[in-house]
């Protein structure tokens, strides 16, 4: 088999990613500024065709993923599901379509160098990636439970990550953490100057270079044992709800969202409050 250029363009068959192998890297850059670097579906196919080439390929090591602009990516588009113009079948993989789980079973090492604002699958991608370097300008938050959606991704690993209460307050909260504190929760490995995150990156995987190729593949898939499975079909189940589609049409309305309120347990409830509410007097 005939070895791989030293540097050449990669095609990910997603307009949104630049994919270029350089020596034993392959990096994906995400590039569509217009929409804050959110990611179609074809491009999280993209960045698991990515994965699965630096996998395949014997001469390549680490998968780098970053972004363009202030915007390291901020999850999925919302509005491109329809997309005509989309190069995969998005009905039939849809439960297989997101990269996140294929960057934590490659046996190679996924890095995210994190260039500016990181939120839902933005933030999921570096919850699976191996290594995290964060500009001084990144930001992050999770959204995902204001979209109405169950985000299974982020309650597999948030918790292992931060520890439980402090996942909780990201999750529930959705407020945004500055590169600062994502580095003191350990939500990052290291924190760089924006203009340094490149090169401390390649300064990084030369250190790892150092390691070996299949002492550290084995380490990575002993170190994922220890993680919980993710509930992907909790995940897929609460896409299409009444609740998400409210709060998707509530965000591209630019309104807060009308949550609709369960009845279903009225009668039972009705039972219970005798024993903690007293009776209320007419008029």
């Amino acid at each position: 088999m005939n070895a791989l250029p030293d540097s050449v363009d990669v095609d990910l068959c997603a307009s949104e990613l630049e994919g270029t192998i350089d020596g034993d890297t392959l990096t994906v850059t995400i590039k569509r500024p217009e929409k804050k670097n959110a990611l179609t579906a074809d491009g999280y196919h993209g960045i698991k065709r990515a994965a699965m080439i630096v996998a395949d390929e014997p001469d390549l090591n680490f998968l780098v993923i970053t972004g363009t602009g202030d915007v390291f990516c901020a999850g999925g588009d919302m509005n491109a599901v329809q997309n005509p113009d989309r190069r995969w079948d998005a009905f039939t993989e849809s439960y297989d379509g997101t990269p996140f789980e294929t960057l934590g079973k490659i046996p190679k090492l996924v890095v995210c160098a994190v260039n500016g604002i990181a939120m839902g699958g933005g933030l999921v991608m570096t919850l699976f990636a191996d290594l995290v370097v964060a500009s001084h300008r990144a930001r992050f938050r999770v959204p995902d439970l204001t979209r109405g959606v169950y985000e299974a991704f982020v309650a597999a690993r948030l918790p292992q990550r931060l520890g439980t209460l402090r996942a909780n307050h990201l999750l529930y909260g959705n407020d945004w953490v500055d590169a600062t504190e994502a580095e003191r929760l350990g939500l990052v490995g290291k924190v760089v100057a924006h203009d340094a995150l490149r090169s401390e990156v390649d300064a990084l995987l030369e250190r790892v270079r150092k390691t070996g190729p299949a002492a550290r593949a084995a380490v990575k898939r002993e170190m994922a044992r220890a993680l919980p499975q993710v509930d992907v079909t909790g995940y897929w189940s609460s896409m299409g709800t009444a609740e998400q589609i409210e709060a998707f049409t509530a965000f591209l309305q630019k309104r807060s969202p009308d949550w609709a309120v369960s009845r279903d347990r009225d009668a039972f409830v009705q039972t219970r409050r005798s024993a903690w509410l007293a009776p209320q007097e007419d008029g």
